[in-house]
Order: structure tokens, then sequence, then C-alpha cells
């Protein structure tokens, strides 16, 4: 199928040319240390140190605990099966990608009949270049989207046939999106939506007994792991759970942070955007489009299958408004898919009123699917791998043992090995009294390295006098630093 062709050629360029970062390193290194040595610890990173959140990593090299369970045990299945590399857990995350694709077809298709309609929405879901960045990522988000919107689809599948039925299939594929990532919540809350919008009077003590089961049975076999060491737990589950921004106890500051971060800045209107990048503000004013028309046209927002999506957005859109405080790119992967679906009902609509329509509305659906190709591709040729990470790690290769002791981003262990003594502690040992042998700065070490002036200027005055007296640059290409430790007694030249 063309649809599916054209999502795995996008998505395998960002697979194969974008650099690995640090979520790919931090996720990645416990379902390597599941599969191959036993226990699901962060080696990666220092449990004396933390994030760029400053979240206490207590005991961390020996229980991850601060991200749900499923996707670490999926990516050791992965790993255990196809070896330790930043393709591996990508492509699996294109597949979960597929799967997500499939479904929402599924549910279109069964909500409206319209077959052609559901290929649309999958269409324009699978160029939306959000939903392929997260979906060509290492990161739990398109696992969790896909589990999640299969539960949905499965719901609308069966539940003619067998309510209860329906009602296990769906909780069991939403619960283990739940325990993927909890944002998941959100197709969890559209499942129960969707239950009470078609068999509310269904709906009894049984059935709910029945959706719970999923639910207890993940949450106790993760409270058996929990209960290995509680107190890490609630150290690094909690503290990665805090401070992330205003939500709905500052229900107008978290409005405003929406609109700048989540909107603004993702869609060609941040400061740093180019001339070209505010291109990328007309996708998104095609999505108001396409959500104004399904608004305002009586014959689409009393459709009872369009009325229930707009329902799925508003729930959507609220919650990431009002209860997801980070406002990052990465849950786009949520909402897009919802407005793409939207625009395709509003394009549908305005097709079928005759010749004149048509033409305005192949023009917008042209320029729309340009932009998001392009974009995709765009970002993937600027960030590519061979010319900054590639050459970083061939570097080292060559210049150091296998042994030697590095400080530098979690993303270098996909490059240098598993097995490399690779720490991601970019306060350089400021907690632990750790020294590297060798530091590596990438473009995201920098920024941290920037943003640690401002809001940690202690740590900041500790890691600059570190390397301007202890360390020599040897390397800088591409974004990417090297400095090796000077011998005690030794000067800088």
């Amino acid at each position: 199928m063309l649809i599916v062709l054209v999502y795995f050629t996008l998505g395998l360029i960002n697979v194969t040319m974008r650099s690995p970062w640090c979520d790919e390193g931090w996720f990645g290194n416990p379902a390597y240390n599941l599969a191959y040595r036993g226990f699901m610890g962060t080696t990666v990173l220092d449990p004396a140190s933390s994030t760029w959140k400053s979240v206490k990593l207590t005991g961390i090299d020996r229980h991850t605990y601060w991200v749900m369970p499923l996707s670490l045990l999926a990516n050791s299945l992965n790993f255990r099966i196809f070896g330790f590399s930043i393709y591996a857990m990508r492509v699996l995350s294109l597949f979960w990608g597929l799967l997500a694709l499939s479904a929402f077809t599924a549910a279109v298709w069964k909500l409206t009949g319209r077959l052609w309609l559901s290929f649309g929405s999958a269409a324009l879901i699978a160029i939306d270049y959000h939903f392929l960045m997260q979906a060509s990522d290492g990161r739990m988000d398109a696992m969790a989207v896909s589990l999640g919107w299969s539960g949905i689809a499965a719901y609308l599948l069966l539940r003619e046939r067998s309510f209860l039925r329906a009602v296990a299939v769906s909780h069991t594929l939403a619960a283990m999106a739940f325990f993927t990532h909890p944002n998941a919540v959100m197709p969890v809350l559209l499942l129960c939506c969707t239950t009470l919008y078609f068999d509310r009077s269904k709906v009894s003590f049984g059935a709910i007994a029945l959706a719970a089961i999923p639910y207890l049975t993940i949450a106790a076999g993760w409270a058996a792991y929990i209960a290995q060491s509680p107190a890490d737990f609630v150290t690094q589950f909690l503290g990665n759970a805090a401070g992330r921004g205003p939500t709905i106890t500052t229900p107008l500051a978290a409005l405003k942070l929406e609109i700048s971060h989540r909107y603004m800045d993702n869609f060609g209107l941040a400061p740093w955007s180019t001339i070209s990048g505010r291109l990328n503000l007309i996708p998104l004013l095609v999505f108001f489009v396409g959500v104004a028309v399904c608004l305002t046209v009586r014959e689409i927002r009393t459709h009872p299958a369009f009325r229930l999506v707009l329902l799925w957005t508003v729930i959507v859109v609220f919650f990431l408004t009002e209860f997801e405080g980070l406002k990052t790119q990465f849950y786009l992967i949520y909402l897009t898919p919802l407005y793409s679906m939207l625009l395709a009902a509003a394009a549908s609509w305005m097709w079928s009123r005759g010749a004149r329509w048509r033409f305005a509305v192949a023009a917008v659906l042209l320029v729309f699917v340009s932009l998001q190709t392009m974009r995709t591709m765009n970002s993937a040729w600027r960030n590519r791998r061979q010319l900054s990470y590639d050459p970083a790690v061939r570097f080292l290769r060559e210049r150091f043992p296998q042994d030697v002791f590095i400080m530098g981003d979690a993303s270098l262990l996909y490059g240098l090995g598993p097995s490399w003594r690779v720490l991601d502690d970019n306060r350089l040992g400021y907690n632990s009294g750790k020294r590297a042998q060798v530091v590596v700065f990438d473009p995201m070490w920098e920024d941290g390295l920037v943003m640690m002036r401002t809001n940690a200027p202690a740590i900041y005055a500790f890691v600059t006098g570190l390397l301007q007296n202890e360390y020599r640059e040897v390397y800088n290409v591409g974004g990417y630093r090297v400095l090796v430790h000077l011998p005690p007694g030794s000067e800088r030249s």
C-alpha cells in the first residue's frame, strides 16, 4: 500500500540519518542490561548526580524506576533478538507507529463506514512530521500511542458482537499503554469516553471489574519489582513526575505556555525559527481550518462519528494544556492524529460540495503534504549523524582504549558499544567526585552548560573551572568537543 510505503520511507530517513540522543541512551541502557546482564539498572547515569531536570537518581544503577516498565521490557526483548543498536530500537518504534496507523484507520472506518475517509486520515497521519518524529525515535511514545489506540479500535470492532469481550481486549491494550507511559492515560480516557458514548446502558459493576483486571495485573508485576527497593522508586519516580511546569493549579499560565511552547515553538513561530522554518506554521493553520470546518458545519458536527472525534480532540487538548506541564513536542503524537482525522473529514465534506471546491481542497492538501514531507526530510538532512556524531565516535574509537572512563551523552553507547565506560554526568562529578579521563561535549551538553549558568551557577563555575584547569581539547568537529584529562603536574598547551 502506498501509505505504508511513504510512511516507512520517511520513517527510515529519520532512523538512519538522525544522531542518537540522550533519551535513547537513558532508556536503551537499562533494556540492554536486562537483556544481557540480568538486571534493569541504568548504569550510564550516576546515582549521585542528576539529569537536566534535577531528578534524583538514587539507586538507578541497580533499578530503573523513573519511567514506566513496559517499553524497557519490549526493548530488552528487541535487543536480545536483534542486538543492541539504535537502529533496532528505532525500527521497533517504527513498527509501533505502523500499528498505530492501522488502529487509526480501523477506528475511522468503523465509525464512518467510509473506507476512503479512513485511508485519507491514515495518509495525513503517515506524513505528519510530529507523528513520524516519535515513530522513528527510541522513546516510548509511539508504543504508548499504538497500544492505546489499538485498544480503542478493538473496542469499536468488537462491541457489537460481545460487549464484555470488547471491554476485556480493549482495556488490556489500554493498560499496556498506560504502563508504557503515564500520558497514555489520554487514550484510556478516550476509551472510557467511547464506551459511555455508545454503550453506557451496558456498563455494570462486572464490566468495570473486568476492565480493571489488566491494570491491576500489570501493576502487581511492577509492584513486585518496586518492592526490591521502594525508597529508590519513590525518589526516582516522584522526582521525575515533579517540576513539570504549570498545570491545572495555574490554568492560565498552563494555557499560555501551551500556546507558546507546544504550538509556537514547534510550528515555526519560535524566536530561533528561520524564514523557511516559518513555513511550518502553514500545516498548523490547515489543521485549525479543518477543526473549524468540523465545528461550524452542522452536517459534520452532528454526525455521530465526527461528534465523537471532536470530543476525543477536546479531551486531549484539555489534558495536554492543563495536566502536561513540560509542553514538549514529544506529546504532539497524541494530538496531531486527531487533527488529521478532522482535516480529512473537513476535506471530504468540502470535496462533496462540487467542482468549484475541489481545486481549492486539492491545492491546500498538496501544500500541506508537501510541507510536512519536506520538513521531515530537511530536519533529517540538517542534523545527519554522518557530519557530527559518527566522526566523533570514530575519533574516540581510534584514539582511546575501550576501558577509558568517558563522561558524555548516553547516546555515545550506540556508537562505541555498551561495554565502553560511558557516564552521562554533565556536572562532571560535582556530586560524586569522579573524574573522567575523557569528556565529550555534544550540542545538547553545550545547551545544558548554558542553562546551568543561570539555573545552577555554582555547578557552572565548577564545570567551567574544571575544564579550564584540568582538561585539554583534542577534537572539535560538527558540534562535538573531546577533552582529555591532564596528568597531575602537567600544564595546558
